[in-house]
């Protein structure tokens, strides 16, 4: 199965908290070891909020349920590559209007 891309636009003021992974080993003398842990010790994480019509909110929504939080996808960060990604499951709230905002975590990941 190929992998999917996610192409959709979110709102404005999108937020990275990446992690780097480390382990460490402390010894009695004050010394401390510490070293990346394995070799993509750096993950990125990014909270998205999309505000949009419900056509797409269905649309993105069908998309996240279909990878169900654990099958990685193609996304583009800013200032970032097109990597692979995991999102947590999307909070869905009406604006009125036919508007919805749907807010996710996408989390980078390293194998499809």
């Amino acid at each position: 199965m190929a992998v999917e891309t996610f192409d959709w636009c979110s709102r404005l003021g999108a937020s990275s908290t990446p992690e780097y992974r480390n382990r460490s080993s402390k010894f009695g003398n004050g010394y401390e070891q510490v070293v990346g842990d394995g070799p993509n010790n750096k993950v990125d994480a990014w909270a998205l909020t999309f505000v949009v019509r419900e056509p797409d909110a269905l649309e993105i929504k069908a998309f996240l349920d279909r990878h169900g939080g654990f099958k990685s996808f193609f996304w583009t960060p800013p200032l970032g590559e097109k990597s692979f990604f995991r999102a947590s499951a999307p909070a869905v709230s009406p604006n009125g209007a036919g508007f919805f905002t749907l807010s996710t975590t996408f989390t980078q990941s390293f194998l499809p």
